[in-house]
């Protein structure tokens, strides 16, 4: 059985772990010093500020965490959602579009005029999937670190 719940302290040990292997396993058509910032970045310390700083969701099927996702106010009329991460083997389940549909309900998205992300490679057609566009056009990359920026308008 999915549930999906608030984050509570003692998991961020577990979402670290599974974030990490996700990004190896997963994201390993990402550029190289993409991954090598991200996957010591999402240490379990970054889970805890990511909570403590936005909402954070977790994702468990009968009691194991397959994912996570947190939504962070941008400023006052913007929401970034970060660190959505599914484990490997939870992927193309439905899960994503369970998480999303959470964070997407959030106070903090719902109080937005925007609500946007950055996307990897692998998951850009997901969120175009969910109704997600990037500004700069299909797959354009932006910014100082080159991303793929995908955004929801209200």
């Amino acid at each position: 059985m999915l549930t999906i719940r608030r984050f509570q302290k003692g998991d961020e040990e577990i979402l670290s772990i599974m974030i990490r292997r996700t990004l190896r396993e997963v994201n390993y058509t990402s550029p190289k010093s993409e991954l090598d910032y991200l996957i010591p970045h999402y240490s379990p310390e970054t889970m805890v500020e990511l909570s403590e700083t936005g909402h954070t969701y977790v994702l468990e099927e009968d009691g194991q965490i397959i994912g996570s996702g947190t939504i962070l106010p941008d400023g006052e009329t913007e929401a970034e959602i970060v660190a959505a991460f599914l484990s490997p083997e939870s992927i193309g389940k439905g899960y994503g579009r369970k998480l999303f549909e959470t964070l997407e309900a959030d106070e903090l998205a719902a109080m937005a005029t925007r609500v946007w992300l950055t996307s990897s490679d692998m998951a850009v057609e997901f969120y175009e999937h969910m109704g997600w566009v990037n500004p700069n056009g299909p797959r354009a990359r932006a910014g100082e670190d080159n991303l793929l920026y995908m955004e929801k308008r209200k």
